[in-house]
């Protein structure tokens, strides 16, 4: 209940960030995760600039975001100008 006595709702809360003054400046790591099949230690330490890696997943396919080790919602890959970039697609 809030303050007025009214049910807030978690998407109203989420929302709000003068509800969460105190946690607004505290640091996140944020994760999305994609399996690669038959991805070596040799292959990550041949990665560079503009180094490409095959997913084998299907453009547009969610992948599992989480924030400081916690499951948080799906995201897809997409590519802005030059730059690859992930956007949410789903909150838990």
């Amino acid at each position: 209940m809030g303050a007025e006595g009214q049910t807030r709702s978690a998407e109203t809360v989420l929302s709000s960030p003068e509800l969460w003054p105190e946690v607004l400046e505290l640091p996140c790591h944020l994760y999305v995760e994609l399996e690669v099949a038959h991805f070596t230690v040799r292959d990550l330490l041949d990665l560079h600039a503009d180094s490409v890696v095959d997913t084998q997943r299907r453009e547009g396919a969610n992948v599992p975001v989480k924030v400081n080790g916690v499951m948080v919602g799906w995201a897809e890959f997409d590519v802005i100008e030059d730059r690859l970039s992930v956007r949410l697609t789903e909150m838990l």
